[in-house]
């Protein structure tokens, strides 16, 4: 932590020594573009001289100022000290740059006697200002610009932690789910158990040990979803049609993992919930820069399958991975769910 505070501290006296470097070197080529090598020695040593001026003038506005008084609503408060601050800044630049730059270097440009009139030093104070507008531009511009990087680095926290909270959530329901099914088939279809245990060992052992990145290969995913209508057919029997389609070129892609096992998962338990019979479908097909994931589920007769948050939850899952690269389509009917991802690379 210490670490990160140092070179925080060092990155901002660095960015802060090269607005002021130039500073000096962009205003003495502008001051003395045009003339002898004497004119850019003459107004170099004024910068140079007169940066601390400057410096402390900026800082003590920017830093002091403008957030004890402006920010507070001393606006009375904060225009006496502007102007308290312009006058006496402004005369410290005259004296100095007066004395110890155009006396001992360049007496053509001394000023008369009674320079440090009201007049020169308001004119000269107004002058001067142009480096602190420009410093609390970029100050402004930074502070905006690194509330906004925060703002969405903590929103894309919010999203990640969600997505992780989804996941795991995501686990144990599928989990208990298969559970039942067990118990329901262990009742039901004593002869059937054994081989139901067998595979719901090898579907979990995938889906709890490999499925645990971001992103996994297309193939595995596959191979989950494949397991997984498995178990469920052989629970279901008859009552249960499976059509399950994988066509085109499926190595090179790599995909959120369960993008559509919550669909399978809502669904198939409403053919354990009764009596009728469904047909599901799932389609997979990859081409060279597309790749379609597709899911649906039809019955003869009515069923309560309805949208749920599964499909928003998988819209925030997708824009995260695939940021205006995918698109969601869902159809919903008395006996019919359609649920389709499309991904373009």
């Amino acid at each position: 932590m210490k670490l990160a505070g140092k070179n925080i501290a060092r990155s901002e006296i660095m960015l802060h020594a090269i607005f002021w470097l130039s500073w000096v070197v962009s205003f003495t080529l502008i001051q003395s573009l045009g003339f002898g090598v004497d004119e850019y020695f003459i107004w170099f040593m004024y910068y140079i001289v007169t940066l601390p001026v400057f410096m402390v003038h900026t800082y003590l506005i920017a830093y002091l100022l403008i957030p004890q008084t402006f920010f507070r609503g001393s606006y009375f408060l904060f225009a006496f000290a502007l102007f308290v601050f312009l006058i006496v800044f402004s005369i410290i630049e005259l004296v100095i740059s007066n004395e110890l730059i155009f006396k001992p270097f360049d007496s053509s440009r001394v000023f008369a006697p009674n320079y440090l009139n009201i007049k020169n030093i308001i004119i000269s104070g107004i002058g001067n200002h142009y480096i602190i507008l420009v410093f609390l531009a970029i100050k402004a511009g930074r502070s905006w610009y690194t509330a906004k990087t925060k703002q969405e680095d903590l929103m894309q926290s919010n999203m990640e932690t969600e997505l992780e909270i989804y996941r795991y959530q995501l686990q144990p329901i599928l989990i208990l789910s298969l559970m039942e099914e067990l118990e329901k088939i262990s009742q039901a279809k004593e002869a059937h158990t054994p081989n139901m245990i067998i595979k719901i060992s090898n579907f979990l052992n995938r889906f709890l040990y490999e499925g645990d990145d971001e992103l996994i290969p297309l193939q595995l995913e596959i191979k989950i979803i494949e397991e997984f209508l498995e178990i469920h057919k052989l629970g279901l029997g008859d009552r249960l049609i499976s059509n399950f389609f994988v066509s085109g070129h499926l190595k090179s892609y790599l995909v959120p993992p369960f993008l559509l096992l919550p669909f399978l998962n809502d669904a198939i338990k409403l053919g354990y919930s009764c009596n009728e019979s469904f047909e599901s479908t799932v389609l997979i097909k990859g081409e060279k820069k597309y790749l379609l994931f597709s899911f649906s589920f039809w019955s003869e007769k009515q069923f309560g399958l309805t949208g749920n948050k599964n499909a928003e939850v998988t819209r925030k899952r997708l824009n995260y991975s695939f940021p205006g690269k995918f698109r969601i389509i869902e159809n919903i009917d008395d006996n019919f769910r359609e649920f389709s991802i499309e991904l373009f690379h």
